[in-house]
Order: structure tokens, then C-alpha cells, then sequence
């Protein structure tokens, strides 16, 4: 019983080791991927894709008028 506890706490010891570190290494796409070829830019700036009002949200397509 007592290899199983001490095993269970150096489980949990690993896996919040091993979650500091990731969380630390992690960075955005637009920082990570930033070459001449992919020219990926920062998602706030003005270089959007869609243009520089898009909200993000799609309007609903208008329902049929029932007659």
C-alpha cells in the first residue's frame, strides 16, 4: 500500500510538472509561425482576411415569408 501511494503522489507531482511546463512553452499561432512564407499576422491587427469590420458573427440566412 505504501508503493501505491507514493507512486500516486509522484503521478500527480509529474503531471502538474509536466502542465507548468507546457503552459509555459505555448504561444500563439501568428508568433509561432511568422515566416516569409506564411505570412500569418496578428488576429487584432488590420490585416484580417474577412476585413476590418468583421465581427465574427454570421447573420442567420432570412426565413421564408409564410403567405
Amino acid at each position: 500500500m505504501k508503493a501505491f501511494i507514493i507512486a500516486l503522489v509522484v503521478a500527480v507531482a509529474l503531471g502538474t510538472l509536466a502542465a507548468m511546463l507546457l503552459n509555459q512553452q505555448q504561444r500563439f499561432a501568428y508568433q509561432a509561425f511568422s515566416t516569409s512564407g506564411a505570412r500569418v499576422s496578428d488576429p487584432a491587427g488590420h490585416s484580417n482576411l474577412v476585413g476590418p469590420n468583421w465581427n465574427g458573427i454570421t447573420p442567420d440566412p432570412e426565413k421564408p415569408s409564410k403567405s
